[in-house]
């Protein structure tokens, strides 16, 4: 399974104003859904490397603006491993997705229609379809 991290973009104090209105106005509840998904998952020994994952993205909505996701298969030089990476992602993605990934896909695009409803919110319901 390939590693999330993430990188700070230096985009100034806009960045920090739109993380603070998204906290406020709802990202709240999607990093305590994916929080309550990745500590769930982590009960299983089986669902332990994604449930940290998990974790990992919902600290990742805690503050999204600024941010921005990288994955370690695209790290990787070598086209063999990167090819048996994203194999294992592959399969992982799919597991996911039949569990508890579409739960939270729904939520996401939902609040997302939300956010869009208003014109202040189309940034906020970006971020969400981008989680989606």
């Amino acid at each position: 399974m390939s590693e999330i991290s993430f990188t700070r973009d230096r985009r100034g104090p806009c960045s920090w104003i739109f993380n603070i209105l998204w906290l406020l106005l709802g990202g709240w509840h999607l990093f305590l859904t994916w929080l309550f998904a990745g500590l769930t998952l982590c009960l299983t020994c089986i669902g332990i490397p994604c449930g940290w994952q998990v974790i990992k993205i919902s600290f990742f909505l805690l503050f999204p603006f600024g941010q921005t996701l990288h994955y370690s298969h695209e790290l990787v030089h070598d086209p063999g491993a990167r090819c048996c990476m994203r194999s294992c992602n592959c399969l992982l993605n799919i597991v996911w997705a039949v569990t508890a990934g579409w739960i939270l896909a729904i939520q996401a695009f939902l609040t997302g229609v939300l956010f869009c409803i208003t014109i202040i919110g189309i940034p906020f319901g970006i971020q969400c379809f981008r989680l989606t």
